[in-house]
Formats: C-alpha cells, sequence, structure tokens
C-alpha cells in the first residue's frame, strides 16, 4: 500500500475527494476495514483531515494532469461529517478560483444521507446551485433493518432512517440528480428499496456486493 495519505484520488474519469475517515455508520458491508483503507493502491488513512486549501492543491495538481468529468465527494468516511469544508472548497471551484477546474463541473456527493442529523440543520438548502447529484446509501425501506444493516452509533440509531427519507425528499428541492442506492445483500428485498425510491420521487441504483463497491 502507497504509504502516503491520498486526499484526490482517480476512478474511471472522476477524481474523488477523501477529506475525513469519520462516520456515523459502522456498515456491516463497508470494506474500509477489510481492505485496510487501501483503495486499489491509493491510502486512503488520513493522518489529519485537509483543510480547504489542501484539497485545492490536490485538486489543481490532479488537473493538471488530466480533465475529468465530474468531482466525487467519497473516500473511507462520510463527506458531510465536514459539509462546512465541502461546500467552502465548492464554492470555491463555482467561483472560478480553484486553477484548472472548470466552474461548471459536476460535483457529486455519495452519502449515507444523515448530512441533516450531523450537522443539525437542513444542509440540502445550502447545496442548491452547488451540488448536481447526491447518490445516498439507503440499502433497505426498514427502520429495523437498517440499524442492523448500518449499525449507526448511538446518536444516530433512534432517528437514523427517518431522517435519512426527510433528507431524501428535501434533497429533491436542491440537487437536480439524487439516487438512493441499495447494495445486493442477500437479506435485502432490493425491489421493496427501489419501490420506495420511486415512491420518493428520486432515482435508484442497486450495488453489487463483491470483494470491493464500485463507487
Amino acid at each position: 500500500m502507497n504509504t502516503k495519505y491520498t486526499i484526490a484520488y482517480e476512478y474511471h474519469n472522476s477524481l474523488y475527494l477523501n477529506i475525513t475517515n469519520r462516520c456515523p455508520n459502522l456498515c456491516v458491508f463497508c470494506i474500509k476495514n477489510k481492505w485496510n483503507m487501501d483503495y486499489r493502491g491509493y491510502n486512503l488513512k488520513l493522518l489529519k483531515e485537509p483543510s480547504v486549501e489542501d484539497i485545492k492543491v490536490d485538486v489543481e495538481k490532479n488537473f493538471l494532469n488530466k480533465k475529468y468529468d465530474e468531482i466525487v465527494f467519497c473516500g473511507y468516511g462520510e463527506p458531510t461529517m465536514r459539509w462546512d469544508t465541502a461546500k467552502e472548497f465548492i464554492m470555491a471551484v463555482r467561483s472560478g478560483s480553484v486553477k484548472s477546474v472548470p466552474p461548471k463541473i459536476r460535483i457529486r456527493i455519495n452519502t449515507n444521507g444523515l448530512g441533516n442529523l450531523i450537522n443539525k440543520r437542513d444542509i440540502t438548502l445550502e447545496m442548491k446551485g452547488l451540488v448536481d447529484a447526491l447518490h445516498i446509501s439507503l440499502n433497505t425501506r426498514s427502520r429495523e433493518q437498517w440499524v442492523k444493516l448500518m449499525q449507526p452509533f448511538n446518536d444516530y440509531r433512534d432517528n437514523g432512517f427517518d431522517s435519512v427519507i426527510d433528507f431524501i425528499k428535501r434533497a429533491k428541492g436542491s440537487v437536480k440528480e439524487v439516487i438512493v442506492t441499495a447494495v445486493e445483500l442477500e437479506e435485502v428485498d432490493i425491489k421493496a428499496v427501489e419501490n420506495l425510491a420511486n415512491s420518493l420521487g428520486v432515482g435508484f441504483r442497486r450495488r453489487p456486493l463483491l470483494d470491493y463497491e464500485e463507487a
């Protein structure tokens, strides 16, 4: 494994941003421990959480060498744990102050949907005009099963599932693309999750459970 930790890393033709290793869940299907914080040769174990300036430097360096289709907030942690930092960086992109990065580049956040509960406010309102896509890892339509699969910390256990559903509903008003995702686990009724996504008026994508998950 590469010993230098990674903020920005490449996957397909997207540039992914690993801005925190913190997460309010310990999902049963999470690969970060199985893979020892490594992802395809990138060491995603952060020695410290990057500042906005740290993120800018890393992104500018990567965009000097290649043009990407999108920027994705997704690492071995929950990006909305650091929403204020992410928002400040995205605002810098949109203002054209991040070198070599097109201000209108597509920006996606892969999230567990607990952002409002984490930040104690409706952060979806702050995403309008900044975030193009939210991919929300829901994985079940059952509150009880959500607790079993996501293994949330105590602060998120009782209200977590309902908060994610509310987050999805609110996000539709601010973000063009909202997609609920579900990992193909034997105990999960994938069709039921898809039906729930449809009833909420958002998209749906199933994610295969392999030795790793597609991001």
